[in-house]
């Protein structure tokens, strides 16, 4: 039976290649300054576009963008609000519109 200290220093065969790439390998944590930028672009711009969701839209627009959002489809929408699909149609494309006029600005 082997004694305890040959357990503990028991040889392990590593590829030179790994050895190498080891202290170049990125934690999964760790955010490279331009990743740091996006993530900061994209909290602004969320932001950004959810002021202008809740302020700049009509009340019936801010609906059929919710609903939109939650993943209905205008035919859905327009059963839902009691519209037809090409009016539904007609208030995102009217939203959407106003929204990248808004965030261009």
């Amino acid at each position: 039976m082997p004694s305890r200290k040959e357990y503990l220093y028991a040889e392990i065969s590593l590829d030179p290649e790994l050895i190498d790439k080891f202290p170049s390998e990125r934690s999964a944590y760790h955010q490279t300054h331009l990743e740091k930028e996006r993530k900061s672009f994209d909290r602004k711009f969320i932001g950004k576009l959810n002021w202008h969701i809740k302020n700049s839209l009509s009340e019936r627009q801010k609906q059929v963008i919710k609903l939109i959002i939650e993943g209905l489809t205008e035919r859905e929408i327009g059963a839902r609000l009691g519209i037809t699909q090409q009016v539904v149609n007609i208030y995102k494309w009217r939203a959407v519109k106003k929204l990248r006029d808004k965030i261009r600005a």
